[in-house]
This record gives structure tokens, C-alpha cells and sequence, in this order.
């Protein structure tokens, strides 16, 4: 029980970033995770959760809601190295949504990796393509696409105050 509290802790301590929040400030927000089930294995540095696992972190404005979420630690088992959600993956980062088969995220270089049929949304507006990297600490993205599939992006016009189209956002 003790290695688990642990570990639960550690998780607690490391998590994802997301673009326009202080990075100071976010370590000190709490990371809530629930799952059906959770399996940690030290000596593999891993923390398994799996079963409708929502892991939400306030602070950087981040939520990840998937089947299964695996953490892989360094060898002290103190920082994450790497967090790989898979199954019905969805991602909240302030006003962005984002869903896809899997997702991968590097605290190192604050990076999620989407794959498996990517989506990216704000407001109406949608991106999708084979891959779409988030560089959260960078606030830019990059999409690709694969063999036969070219990236897609569908922009809306957003209406002012008065009712009149507005330029689109830079």
C-alpha cells in the first residue's frame, strides 16, 4: 500500500503543460486521477491505470479522458518520463478539444503526440489529420498527413458583436 501511495504522489507531482499558463504556478495545482482499476510495478517504473480513467490537472487547464493511461518513471521513480493514453482518447486544454486512438505526452518538452484519426478543435473550427503534435510550452502545433490522407482543416467565420463576420484570427 505504501509503494502505491507513492507512487500516486509522484503522479501527482509531474503531468502535462498546456500553452498560456504560468509554469510556476501549475506545479502547485493538484492532479486528479480515477480509473477503474490502477497497477504499479516499481521495478518496470510503471503505473498502469486502466477502465474509464480521467486524469485532470487544473492548474495547466488539462484533462485527458481515456481507457487506459500508462506512466513511466525514471529510475528513482520520482519524475515522469513519459504518460501513453489509449482507447477513445479526448483532451481538453483551455478552449481546445482534441480527440484520437492514442495520445503521447513528453513532460521534458511539454509535447503531446496524437494518433490513431487526431481531431483539433476550437469553437467549430476543426483540424485532423495522421498526426498532430502540440507543443504546449511553444503554443504551436504541427499536423501531418499519411500515405493517401491529406491534412484537413475546416475554419468557420466568427461573427461580431453586430452580426458582421470578423477577420480571421492571426
Amino acid at each position: 500500500m505504501r509503494a502505491c501511495e507513492y507512487m500516486l504522489a509522484a503522479i501527482l507531482c509531474c503531468g502535462a503543460a498546456t500553452a498560456g499558463l504560468s509554469w510556476a504556478a501549475e506545479e502547485k495545482s493538484p492532479i486528479t486521477i480515477s480509473a477503474d482499476n490502477l497497477e504499479v510495478n516499481r521495478k518496470s517504473r510503471l503505473a498502469v491505470y486502466r477502465g474509464n480513467v480521467s486524469a485532470v490537472d487544473r492548474g495547466r487547464g488539462l484533462s485527458i479522458l481515456a481507457d487506459q493511461i500508462d506512466f513511466l518513471f525514471d529510475e528513482r521513480m520520482e519524475d515522469l518520463e513519459r504518460a501513453v493514453a489509449t482507447g477513445n482518447v479526448r483532451i481538453t486544454y483551455g478552449e481546445r478539444r482534441g480527440a484520437s486512438d492514442r495520445a503521447e505526452y513528453t513532460p521534458r518538452d511539454a509535447r503531446v503526440v496524437l494518433l490513431g484519426h487526431p481531431k483539433i478543435w476550437q469553437d467549430s473550427d476543426v483540424v485532423t489529420g495522421c498526426k498532430i503534435s502540440l507543443l504546449l510550452r511553444e503554443e504551436r502545433s504541427a499536423v501531418e498527413g499519411c500515405q493517401g490522407e491529406r491534412v484537413n482543416v475546416v475554419l468557420y467565420p466568427k461573427r461580431s458583436e453586430a452580426g458582421a463576420p470578423q477577420a480571421p484570427r492571426r
